[in-house]
Protein backbone atom coordinates (compact mmCIF):
# COMPACT_ATOMS: atom_id res chain seq x y z
CA UNK A 1 0.00 0.00 0.00
CA UNK A 2 2.01 3.09 -1.37
CA UNK A 3 -0.03 5.69 1.57
CA UNK A 4 0.40 3.12 4.43
CA UNK A 5 1.78 5.16 6.87
CA UNK A 6 5.37 5.26 7.41
CA UNK A 7 5.30 2.51 4.45
CA UNK A 8 9.37 2.95 2.93
CA UNK A 9 7.66 3.69 -0.46
CA UNK A 10 5.36 6.68 0.77
CA UNK A 11 8.01 8.30 3.08
CA UNK A 12 10.25 8.12 -0.06
CA UNK A 13 7.85 10.55 -1.89
CA UNK A 14 7.29 12.51 0.72
CA UNK A 15 11.08 12.80 1.25
CA UNK A 16 11.93 13.79 -2.42
CA UNK A 17 8.98 15.95 -3.19
CA UNK A 18 10.01 18.29 0.31
CA UNK A 19 13.72 18.08 -0.73
CA UNK A 20 12.21 19.43 -4.56
CA UNK A 21 10.03 22.13 -3.16
CA UNK A 22 12.93 23.43 -1.00
CA UNK A 23 15.32 23.53 -3.79
CA UNK A 24 12.65 25.34 -5.56
CA UNK A 25 12.29 27.35 -2.48
CA UNK A 26 16.02 28.73 -2.60
CA UNK A 27 15.83 29.46 -5.90
CA UNK A 28 12.60 31.47 -5.82
CA UNK A 29 14.30 33.66 -2.88
CA UNK A 30 17.35 34.31 -4.62
CA UNK A 31 16.08 35.11 -7.72
CA UNK A 32 14.35 38.50 -8.81
CA UNK A 33 11.18 39.46 -8.27
CA UNK A 34 8.75 39.12 -11.23
CA UNK A 35 11.61 37.48 -13.36
CA UNK A 36 10.76 34.03 -15.51
CA UNK A 37 12.76 31.58 -12.73
CA UNK A 38 11.07 33.29 -9.48
CA UNK A 39 7.73 32.75 -10.99
CA UNK A 40 8.08 28.94 -11.96
CA UNK A 41 10.44 27.71 -9.82
CA UNK A 42 7.37 29.39 -6.69
CA UNK A 43 5.01 27.57 -8.59
CA UNK A 44 7.10 24.49 -8.06
CA UNK A 45 7.60 25.11 -4.55
CA UNK A 46 3.63 26.04 -4.16
CA UNK A 47 2.53 22.67 -5.93
CA UNK A 48 4.32 20.58 -4.32
CA UNK A 49 4.26 21.83 -0.71
CA UNK A 50 0.62 20.96 -1.04
CA UNK A 51 0.77 17.30 -1.33
CA UNK A 52 4.17 17.37 1.27
CA UNK A 53 1.77 19.31 3.80
CA UNK A 54 -0.99 16.72 3.03
CA UNK A 55 0.93 13.91 3.29
CA UNK A 56 1.55 15.09 6.93
CA UNK A 57 -1.64 14.53 8.11
CA UNK A 58 -1.61 10.92 6.73
CA UNK A 59 2.08 9.74 8.92
CA UNK A 60 0.39 11.51 11.89
CA UNK A 61 -2.35 8.59 12.01
CA UNK A 62 0.80 6.60 13.83
CA UNK A 63 2.52 8.94 15.09
CA UNK A 64 1.28 12.22 16.50
CA UNK A 65 3.54 15.58 16.52
CA UNK A 66 1.91 19.14 16.75
CA UNK A 67 4.98 21.01 15.42
CA UNK A 68 4.33 18.78 11.82
CA UNK A 69 0.65 19.19 12.36
CA UNK A 70 0.82 22.94 12.99
CA UNK A 71 3.52 23.25 10.20
CA UNK A 72 1.41 21.43 7.47
CA UNK A 73 -1.73 23.66 8.32
CA UNK A 74 0.47 26.78 8.12
CA UNK A 75 1.85 25.63 4.59
CA UNK A 76 -1.85 24.94 3.76
CA UNK A 77 -2.91 28.54 4.61
CA UNK A 78 0.04 30.10 3.30
CA UNK A 79 0.60 29.00 -0.43
CA UNK A 80 -2.64 29.34 -1.28
CA UNK A 81 -3.33 32.76 0.20
CA UNK A 82 0.45 34.38 -1.30
CA UNK A 83 -1.42 33.27 -4.41
CA UNK A 84 -4.60 35.30 -3.92
CA UNK A 85 -2.60 38.33 -2.91
CA UNK A 86 -2.83 38.94 -6.49
CA UNK A 87 -6.13 37.93 -7.21
CA UNK A 88 -9.47 39.79 -6.95
CA UNK A 89 -11.95 37.45 -8.14
CA UNK A 90 -14.58 36.45 -6.25
CA UNK A 91 -13.09 32.63 -5.81
CA UNK A 92 -10.15 34.36 -4.11
CA UNK A 93 -12.58 36.84 -1.97
CA UNK A 94 -14.20 33.94 -0.34
CA UNK A 95 -10.58 31.79 0.08
CA UNK A 96 -9.30 34.46 1.88
CA UNK A 97 -12.41 34.80 4.16
CA UNK A 98 -12.42 30.41 5.21
CA UNK A 99 -8.44 30.41 4.87
CA UNK A 100 -8.25 33.22 7.75
CA UNK A 101 -9.80 30.86 10.38
CA UNK A 102 -6.40 28.60 9.80
CA UNK A 103 -3.88 31.14 11.92
CA UNK A 104 -6.56 32.10 13.94
CA UNK A 105 -6.77 28.82 15.51
CA UNK A 106 -3.32 28.42 15.27
CA UNK A 107 -2.57 31.50 16.96
CA UNK A 108 -5.33 30.42 19.66
CA UNK A 109 -3.41 27.18 20.23
CA UNK A 110 0.57 28.79 20.41
CA UNK A 111 -0.95 30.95 22.54
CA UNK A 112 -2.23 28.56 24.68
CA UNK A 113 0.87 27.13 25.01
CA UNK A 114 2.92 30.31 25.31
CA UNK A 115 0.69 30.63 28.56
CA UNK A 116 1.37 27.43 29.68
CA UNK A 117 4.97 28.02 29.28
CA UNK A 118 5.01 30.99 31.56
CA UNK A 119 2.55 29.16 34.00
CA UNK A 120 5.68 26.48 35.07
CA UNK A 121 4.29 24.01 32.11
CA UNK A 122 7.26 21.80 30.91
CA UNK A 123 6.30 23.82 27.65
CA UNK A 124 9.57 25.76 25.83
CA UNK A 125 8.48 29.30 25.84
CA UNK A 126 10.27 31.19 23.35
CA UNK A 127 9.35 28.65 19.94
CA UNK A 128 5.50 29.30 21.23
CA UNK A 129 5.72 32.53 21.77
CA UNK A 130 7.48 33.12 17.96
CA UNK A 131 4.51 31.33 16.66
CA UNK A 132 1.82 33.16 18.26
CA UNK A 133 3.17 36.10 17.08
CA UNK A 134 3.67 35.12 13.39
CA UNK A 135 0.33 33.47 13.18
CA UNK A 136 -1.29 36.50 15.10
CA UNK A 137 0.94 38.69 12.28
CA UNK A 138 -1.05 36.68 9.38
CA UNK A 139 -4.35 37.06 10.87
CA UNK A 140 -3.81 41.02 11.10
CA UNK A 141 -2.84 41.43 7.72
CA UNK A 142 -5.89 39.09 6.41
CA UNK A 143 -7.75 41.38 8.14
CA UNK A 144 -6.74 44.47 6.82
CA UNK A 145 -6.69 42.78 3.36
CA UNK A 146 -10.17 41.65 3.70
CA UNK A 147 -11.06 45.36 4.60
CA UNK A 148 -9.43 46.86 2.02
CA UNK A 149 -8.71 44.57 -1.49
CA UNK A 150 -7.72 48.08 -2.92
CA UNK A 151 -4.26 47.90 -2.35
CA UNK A 152 -1.12 49.40 -3.90
CA UNK A 153 1.35 46.73 -5.82
CA UNK A 154 4.03 46.49 -3.28
CA UNK A 155 1.94 45.76 -0.60
CA UNK A 156 0.45 42.77 -2.50
CA UNK A 157 4.21 41.83 -3.06
CA UNK A 158 4.72 42.40 0.39
CA UNK A 159 1.98 40.16 1.48
CA UNK A 160 3.12 37.25 -1.49
CA UNK A 161 6.44 37.44 -0.26
CA UNK A 162 5.86 37.22 3.49
CA UNK A 163 3.49 33.99 3.12
CA UNK A 164 5.95 32.14 0.81
CA UNK A 165 9.07 33.31 3.78
CA UNK A 166 6.95 31.45 6.24
CA UNK A 167 5.66 28.58 4.28
CA UNK A 168 9.64 28.02 3.96
CA UNK A 169 10.69 28.50 7.14
CA UNK A 170 8.10 25.81 8.40
CA UNK A 171 9.18 23.80 5.25
CA UNK A 172 13.12 24.08 6.95
CA UNK A 173 11.35 23.80 10.72
CA UNK A 174 9.98 20.42 9.47
CA UNK A 175 13.37 18.88 8.42
CA UNK A 176 15.03 20.33 11.52
CA UNK A 177 13.01 18.52 13.10
CA UNK A 178 12.18 15.34 12.09
CA UNK A 179 14.25 14.85 8.29
CA UNK A 180 18.07 15.23 9.59
CA UNK A 181 19.70 14.91 12.90
CA UNK A 182 22.20 17.97 13.83
CA UNK A 183 21.48 17.25 17.58
CA UNK A 184 19.17 20.43 18.14
CA UNK A 185 16.59 21.02 20.89
CA UNK A 186 12.89 21.35 19.93
CA UNK A 187 13.30 24.82 20.99
CA UNK A 188 16.29 25.24 18.66
CA UNK A 189 14.24 23.73 15.56
CA UNK A 190 11.56 26.53 15.79
CA UNK A 191 13.37 29.39 16.66
CA UNK A 192 16.26 29.42 14.21
CA UNK A 193 13.60 28.79 11.12
CA UNK A 194 11.27 31.88 12.38
CA UNK A 195 14.41 34.04 13.48
CA UNK A 196 15.52 33.57 9.74
CA UNK A 197 11.76 33.44 8.00
CA UNK A 198 11.60 37.06 10.07
CA UNK A 199 14.67 38.44 9.18
CA UNK A 200 13.70 37.34 5.81
CA UNK A 201 9.89 39.33 6.07
CA UNK A 202 11.66 42.14 7.26
CA UNK A 203 14.01 42.40 4.29
CA UNK A 204 11.00 41.81 2.12
CA UNK A 205 9.31 44.79 3.93
CA UNK A 206 12.38 46.80 3.59
CA UNK A 207 13.47 46.29 -0.24
CA UNK A 208 9.40 46.45 -1.32
CA UNK A 209 8.38 49.23 1.05
CA UNK A 210 5.56 51.94 -0.84
CA UNK A 211 7.91 54.53 -0.50
CA UNK A 212 11.21 53.03 -2.08
CA UNK A 213 11.21 53.83 -5.66
CA UNK A 214 11.58 50.04 -6.61
CA UNK A 215 10.96 48.52 -10.22
CA UNK A 216 9.09 44.91 -9.25
CA UNK A 217 6.67 42.14 -9.73
CA UNK A 218 6.06 39.13 -7.69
Amino acid sequence: MIWEPHDPASYLIHVILGTTALVAGFIALGTKKGSAIHIKAGKVFGYLMIPVALSVFVFMTQRLLPLAIIGALAVLYSVPSAINAFRDKRSAIWWDRILIVVPLLMCIFTGLQFIRSITGAPVPTTGPALLTFTFGFLVFQDIGFLRNRAREHFYRVRRHLARMVIAFSFAAMSILRDGIDLNLTFEQTVIYPMVAGWLGIAFCFWKYSSKKPVAAQA
